[in-house]
């Protein structure tokens, strides 16, 4: 069965939806509470109906029954008084007596409507005594009046109001019976539409249950399950309204995808796993024979350079011999030729040299010597030794005063990365350019600054995080094939670091180069001499207080 015609079987064995089941439980409360509504208001008005015939009927009754009995003992009190006394007030008085009798007569004969027996009798009695003494009404003489009759006629009378008063009474009686049996069933159909709409209400909350909150309850523990690890649970989809079998459904098709998928990705992981361990041991296979090519490369470059030492000195003996005459007096081109010679054979060595100091450095820490060195005296003697390459490169080379600044440190190391700095400045500024080399303090007087400003070709942007790799040059020397190896900074760094300084390094390609070297200060160096300690703080540059013109960056490298 295709997952389409499951869903339309499950919705035509469960055709209840939320929305039917809620409107039907709605709709259910809302007939309870009009039925025993208006069951309630049909015992008020049974009960209303009861005490209204009971204030407008039976009580008037019982007060016009007590009023006809007081009026006629009132009118037969008249008749005996004026029987005796013939006074005429008697008569007035017996005149207003018939006269509220019957009134009281036709109130009661309207008031009992039919529903008492003895109101017959009564009028008859009520009749023959008012014909009996109605020589008083008219003021008659005493003696036409028969009060032997008349008393007669007041016994029948007096007696039939006594039954009447029974009837009454028993009238009264009734309709108190009627107003508790009326009560009572109010009450009684009250409690039990109340209870039937309670039990009706109970069958579809249990309903509701059975086909909401369960269904939801047991997903709910489903979910539970499945996130403490009982990937076998799912959600039973055989009761419940449709959208919560749906949504049981559909939580068991996540389910299963989804254990699908971490199969799959399980599966994917162990072999991607499989591809890391071997990558890791390729890996470390290239790094083994990369460390034993590094090995092999620092054996080979102490060997070659040993074995170039060798000839090179002894190439530069003969030549200085050359020169001094010791082989004869030379003319000027071979002089000139000798010369140049001897210039790339110092070259060669200082490339020699740089090579050996790289390999040693790659090596590993080397010790040096420490001893207290003034930087002034460093800048001296390597503007002395340099003084002739500006020369002949037209290039102006100025220092400013300061000194002495001393630190502690290999004086041969340090005049080396001096060298290094202002050399590339030389070299790398055109004929008319000028190097300018100032000093600086820092952190509070505990460092020095040496400024190396140049009005050179500059660095382009891109190299200047390149510059203190090994054999990196930048782009714009490279093009205009400005001679050098790339080792000139690392070599520089290296140095400055092992003294526990920085290197601070700027440029703007076209306007110029600014190299700062920053050393501490003998009085704050550490007690260790001049081993380096790249964690101690060089403090911040203090281009302000230069002397020599404008900020502009950083050396190319050297070769």
């Amino acid at each position: 069965m295709s997952p389409a015609t499951a869903v339309r079987a499950t919705r035509g064995a469960n055709r209840h939806r939320v929305r039917a089941i809620l409107m039907k439980l709605l709709l259910l409360l809302c007939v309870a509470l009009t039925v025993t509504g208006a069951t309630a208001l049909l015992g008020i008005q049974t009960i209303r109906d009861d005490v209204t015939t009971t204030r407008t009927t039976i009580t008037p009754l019982v007060d016009t029954s007590h009023e006809v009995r007081s009026t006629l003992l009132r009118a037969q009190a008249a008749v005996r008084g004026y029987v005796l006394t013939e006074d005429p007030s008697f008569a007035q008085e017996y005149q207003r007596a018939a006269a509220d009798l019957l009134n009281a007569r036709t109130r009661l004969t309207s008031l009992a409507d039919g529903r008492l027996d003895q109101l017959g009798p009564l009028n008859t009695a009520i009749d023959d005594w008012l014909g009996d003494t109605r020589p008083v009404a008219v003021t008659a003489s005493p003696a036409s009046l028969d009060l032997e009759n008349s008393a007669e006629s007041m016994n029948r009378g007096l007696d039939a109001l006594g039954r009447l008063d029974r009837d009454v009474s028993d009238l009264r009686e009734q309709g108190r019976a009627d107003l508790r049996w009326s009560l009572n069933a109010a009450a009684l159909a009250v409690l039990v539409v109340t209870a039937l709409s309670v039990g009706a209400v109970l069958l579809a909350l249990r309903r509701v249950d059975r086909l909401l909150a369960l269904p939801l309850l047991r997903l709910q523990q489903t979910v539970v399950r499945q996130r403490e690890g009982d990937s076998s649970a799912r959600a039973s989809t055989s009761v419940g309204a449709v959208e919560v079998v749906d949504l049981a459904r559909s939580f068991n098709e996540f389910t299963d995808e989804a254990r699908t998928r971490l199969i799959d990705v399980a599966r994917s992981f162990n072999e991607h796993s499989a591809a890391v361990r071997e990558l890791a041991e390729q890996r470390q296979q290239a790094l083994d024979q990369l460390q034993e090519l590094d090995r092999q490369k620092s054996e080979f470059l102490s060997t070659t350079n040993h074995e170039l030492r060798t000839p090179l000195t002894s190439i530069s003996g003969y030549l200085e011999m050359l020169e001094d005459g010791d082989f004869g007096e030379l003319g000027a081109e071979q002089r000139h030729a000798v010369g140049i010679a001897q210039r790339n054979t110092l070259r060669l060595q200082l490339l020699i040299e740089d090579v050996l100091l790289i390999n040693r450095m790659d090596q590993g820490p080397q010790r040096q010597r420490c001893e207290r060195v003034d930087l002034a005296e460093c800048l001296d003697a390597v503007l002395v030794n340099l003084a002739p390459q500006a020369a002949r490169g037209q290039v102006r080379l100025g220092a400013g005063p300061g000194g002495p600044w001393p630190v502690e440190g290999d004086q041969e190391r340090l005049e080396r990365a001096i060298t290094n700095v202002v050399s590339n400045a030389v070299k790398f500024t055109p004929p008319g350019g000028a190097v300018e080399l100032t000093w600086s303090t820092a952190d509070e007087g505990s460092v020095v600054q040496l400024h190396c400003t140049d009005t050179g070709m500059g660095i382009p942007a891109q190299d200047l995080d390149k510059l203190f790799t090994s054999f990196t040059r930048a782009s714009n020397a490279t093009a205009q094939q400005v001679p050098g190896t790339g080792l000139g900074l690392v070599i520089v760094r290296t140095i400055v670091e092992q003294h526990g300084g920085h290197v601070h390094l700027d440029s703007v390609e076209g306007e110029g180069t600014h190299v700062v070297l920053e050393l501490p200060l003998a009085e704050r160096a550490q007690a260790g001499g001049a081993q380096a300690s790249g964690e101690q703080d060089g403090g911040a540059q203090a281009s302000g207080e230069q002397a020599g013109g404008e900020t502009v960056g950083s050396t190319p490298a050297t070769g």
